[in-house]
C-alpha cells in the first residue's frame, strides 16, 4: 500500500477519534442481530470461541501498537469484531438462560393449578388477564410445562396476586407470525417466560396463598399496584380512569378500544407506553422540586451540593415508579438511561451526550439482548439519539437566542422547543412506525404540541404528588386535576384522529431495506467528514425502493382457513370475513389497508376487481399469466391438477398425485406455517413463516419439532 493511501487512512482515523466509542453499540448490535437472524440454533460454544479468538487477536495487536495507520485500522477492526462476537455470545447465553418450554399444540379443556404472578384488569365485563407461574398442567410432563402462562379470566372475583388457584382452561401455543417477516409473538413470549396463552372456562378455585409469594417483592409490588388502581377507581370516572390507572400502575388492559385507536391515530399512543418519557418526567419533577425545596434553606444550599442530592432523590423516585408500573423491559431500559443521566449529574458530567446514550444501549443490550428486536427499544433510542444530535448542532444558536431573553421570547422559545422536539422525535420514530406498523400519524405534531406540555407540566407532577399523598388518604385533590388533564389529552386525541387524512397507511417493505436505512442514519450521525454525504443518495434510493416493492399476490393462513388474493389495484380480497379475523386484520395492515372495508370472495361467479371465478368446490382464474386453482375439497383439486399451474387445497393432496408445478395443501401449511406467494410472468416465489424463522428455541411448533426429530 502506498504512503499516500496510509496518510489518507490516518487522517480519516484521526477525524473519527472522538466518536470511536459510538461505534461500540453498533458493533455489539450487529453481533446480536446476526444471532437472531440465524435459521438454526448454533452450537453453544460458537459465540464463546469467536469472542476468545478476537480477544486474543486484540491482545496481540495491543503489544505491537505504533503509529502505522494500517495497524491502527487493523486494531480497530479487531475490536469491532470482538464486540460483534461478544454481542452474538451474549444473545446466545441469554437464550439458554431463559429456557422457556413452549406449548406445541392446543389443549382444551385442561385442568391446571398455578400461582398468580400478576393481574391486569381489562375493559368492563371482560374480566382480567393474569400471568400464572409454578404450574401443574394435566397431560404435560414437568419438562414440557411452561414456566408461565397468560390466561384471560372473565369471572375474576376475589383474585389477588400470590394466590394459588385451580382452573379449567383452554391453552394455545403462542401465535406465530401471520406472514413471513411479520411480528413474531412467539419470540417475545419466549423471552418473557410465557409458554402458552389461553382462557378460563370457569371461576378459578382459590386453593391457598403461596407463602413464598407473600415474602416476594413481586407480590408486595402487585399488592401496591392493586391498591393504587382501587384508589383511582373510587376517585375518578371513566374514560379517564383507565388512562390514569395505566399511567400510575402500567396496566393498560382497561382502556377502551376507541380511545386506543384515537391515541394511535393522533400520534399520542407513546404517552401510554410507559417508557423513557414517563420515567424521565418523574425523575425531572422530583429533581426540580426537591432542589427547589432545598434551596429555601440557605445553610443547606450554600454548604451542600443540593443538585447532587436532588439527583439521588430523583433516581430513587424513578426506581420506585419503575417498580410500581411493572418493571417491563422498556421501563427497565428507561430507568437505566435515566439513572445514567442522574449519575452524570452527580459526577458533574454532561447528561446529554451521545456517549451516554451509547453506554445506556450497551448496558440494556448486555442484560436483555432480545430487546433489540422490540419496537420500543428501537423507537426510544432513535428519538433520544436524534434529539441529542440535533440540539448539539443548534446549541450555540439556541443559547444565543435565550441569552438576555425576556418573558415573551422565553415563552416563544419554549413553544418552539416543544415543536422542534416533536418534529425531530416524530421524524426519527416515523421510520420505525412505518416499518413496524405501516402507518404514520400525519397530525402528530399538532396533537403533541397540546398533549406533551400538558403531560409534562401538569399530569405527571400531579401523579407524583398523588403517590406521595396516597398513604395519607389525600390523593383525591391531585387526582381530580389529573382527571381533568387526561380528559383534555383524550379530547385532543379524538379531535385529531377525526381530521381528514389523520393517518397515512403504506404497504410493508422488506427487512433489509429497513436495516440499511437505520445503518445510513447511524452513519450520518456518527461519522465525521465529507464521506457522510454519500449517505444521502443511498437513503433516497432506499426510500424509492420502498415505494416500488411488490406485495405478495397470495397469502395463506394456518389450516388454509383464510386465503387472501391481491388484485392488480393493490386491494386484498379475503376468502372469508368470519374466520381468523386477527390474521385478516394484520394482512390488511401489512398491505396498507388498515381500517378499510374488507373485500370478500363471491360464493358464485366473479365480481369486479376480483381475479378469480368461484363455484361450489373452489375458485380458479389467471393471475400474472399463472393458472390458479383454490380447491375447497378433494373433487376440486383432482379436476384442476391437470389444468392449473398452482393448486392451493384445503384438503391434503397425496404426494405426486397432482401435476401442477406448485401445490400447497393442508400439510404444507401445518409444517411451514403461513405462506406468501409472489407471482410474475414465468416466475413463482413462495415464502413461508417457518422457512424464514428457521428452527429456534421459540419456534418449537408441533410440526417443526416432529420434523427436527426426523432429521
Amino acid at each position: 500500500m502506498t504512503q499516500k493511501t496510509q496518510e489518507i487512512i490516518g487522517e480519516v482515523l484521526s477525524e473519527q477519534k472522538n466518536n470511536l466509542f459510538l461505534w461500540a453499540p453498533f458493533c455489539f448490535t450487529v453481533g446480536i442481530a446476526v444471532y437472531f437472524g440465524l435459521k438454526v440454533e448454533p452450537s453453544f460454544w460458537v459465540g464463546g470461541r469467536l469472542t476468545l479468538t478476537f480477544f486474543v487477536t486484540v491482545l496481540g495487536l495491543i503489544r505491537r501498537q505504533d503509529d502505522n495507520a494500517l495497524k491502527k485500522l487493523g486494531f480497530l477492526l479487531s475490536i469491532g469484531g470482538l464486540l460483534m462476537a461478544a454481542g452474538f455470545s451474549i444473545a446466545q447465553i441469554r437464550t439458554n438462560l431463559v429456557h422457556t418450554p413452549m406449548l406445541v399444540k392446543k389443549m382444551s379443556p385442561v385442568g391446571l393449578t398455578g400461582t398468580i404472578e400478576s393481574i391486569e384488569p381489562l375493559s368492563e365485563k371482560d374480566g382480567s388477564r393474569v400471568i400464572l407461574k409454578h404450574l401443574n398442567i394435566e397431560r404435560l410432563k414437568q419438562g414440557e410445562t411452561p414456566r408461565k402462562i397468560r390466561l384471560k379470566i372473565r369471572k375474576d372475583d376475589g383474585l389477588k396476586t400470590g394466590q394459588h388457584i385451580r382452573v379449567l382452561a383452554g391453552l394455545n401455543p403462542a401465535g406465530s407470525p401471520v406472514a413471513p417477516n411479520a411480528f413474531d409473538f412467539q419470540r417475545m413470549a419466549y423471552f418473557d417466560g410465557i409458554g402458552a396463552v389461553g382462557f378460563s372456562y370457569n371461576q378459578p378455585e382459590i386453593l391457598e396463598q403461596d407463602h413464598n409469594q407473600r415474602r416476594n417483592k413481586a407480590s408486595w409490588l402487585s399488592t401496591i399496584r392493586s391498591n393504587i388502581a382501587e384508589r383511582i377507581t373510587t376517585r375518578t370516572e371513566s374514560p379517564q380512569q383507565a388512562i390514569i390507572i395505566a399511567l400510575m400502575t402500567g396496566q393498560r388492559g382497561a382502556i377502551d378500544n376507541q380511545d386506543w385507536d384515537a391515541l394511535r391515530q393522533s400520534g399520542l399512543a407513546h404517552l401510554l407506553a410507559i417508557s423513557g418519557l414517563h420515567v424521565g418526567m418523574v425523575a425531572g419533577v422530583l429533581f426540580f422540586f426537591s432542589r427547589l425545596f432545598m434551596a429555601f434553606f440557605p445553610a443547606l444550599a450554600l454548604h451542600h451540593p443540593i443538585k447532587k442530592y436532588a439527583a439521588i432523590i430523583a433516581l430513587i423516585g424513578a426506581l420506585f415508579y419503575t417498580l410500581v408500573v411493572g418493571a417491563t423491559i422498556p421501563t427497565q431500559r428507561a430507568l437505566m438511561m435515566t439513572g445514567l443521566v442522574m449519575i452524570a449529574i452527580i459526577f458533574d458530567r454532561s447528561p446529554f451526550s451521545l456517549r451516554l446514550v451509547a453506554l445506556a444501549a450497551m448496558v440494556v443490550l448486555f442484560f436483555s439482548p432480545e430487546s433489540l428486536t422490540s419496537v420500543s427499544f428501537q423507537m426510544s433510542f432513535a428519538a433520544v439519539v436524534s434529539l441529542i444530535y440535533f440540539y448539539n448542532l443548534i446549541r450555540p444558536y439556541w443559547s444565543a437566542a435565550r441569552r438576555q431573553a425576556g418573558f415573551l421570547r422565553k415563552f416563544l422559545l419554549y413553544f418552539a422547543g416543544i415543536s422542534l422536539t416533536t418534529i425531530i422525535a416524530g421524524t426519527a420514530t416515523g421510520l420505525f412506525s412505518l416499518y413496524h406498523f405501516q402507518n404514520y400519524a400525519a397530525y402528530g405534531l399538532l396533537s403533541n404540541i397540546v398533549a406533551v406540555p400538558l403531560m409534562g407540566a401538569a399530569i405527571m407532577p400531579l401523579i407524583v404528588l398523588s403517590y406521595v399523598l396516597m398513604p395519607l388518604g389525600l390523593e383525591a385533590f391531585p387526582l381530580s386535576f389529573v382527571e381533568w388533564g387526561v380528559g383534555w389529552v383524550l379530547a385532543t386525541a379524538h379531535w385529531t384522529a377525526n381530521l381528514e387524512g389523520a393517518v397515512w397507511h403504506i404497504p410493508a417493505w422488506p427487512q433489509w431495506i429497513f436495516i440499511l436505512m437505520v445503518c445510513c442514519a447511524w452513519f450520518w450521525i456518527v461519522w465525521k467528514g465529507r464521506l457522510k454525504l454519500i449517505i444521502l443518495p443511498v437513503f433516497i434510493i432506499l426510500v424509492g425502493l420502498t415505494s416500488i416493492y411488490k406485495q405478495a399476490n397470495i397469502l395463506i393462513s394456518s389450516k388454509v382457513d383464510l386465503i387472501a388474493i391481491d388484485n392488480k389495484s393493490g386491494s386484498l380480497w379475503l376468502s372469508t370475513g368470519r374466520k381468523d379475523r386477527y390474521t385478516a386484520d394484520q394482512w390488511m395492515r401489512l398491505n396498507g389497508q388498515a381500517g378499510q372495508k374488507k373485500l370478500t370472495w363471491p360464493k358464485e361467479g366473479t365480481v369486479d376487481g376480483f381475479p378469480l371465478t368461484c363455484g361450489q368446490y373452489g375458485c380458479r382464474g389467471d393471475i400474472e399469466g399463472h393458472k390458479i386453482s383454490i380447491a375447497f375439497n378433494n373433487k376440486a383439486w383432482k379436476e384442476d391438477c391437470n389444468w392449473a399451474d398452482i393448486v392451493i387445497s384445503k384438503e391434503p393432496v397425496p404426494y405426486k398425485a397432482c401435476k401442477a408445478k406448485t401445490v400447497i395443501d393442508f400439510f404444507d401449511v401445518w409444517r411451514e406455517g403461513n405462506h406468501a406467494i409472489w407471482l410474475a410472468p414465468n416466475k413463482v416465489k413462495v415464502k413461508t413463516v417457518e422457512e424464514q424463522r428457521g428452527l429456534r428455541p421459540w419456534t418449537q411448533t408441533a410440526a417443526n419439532r416432529k420434523f427436527s426429530k426426523k432429521n
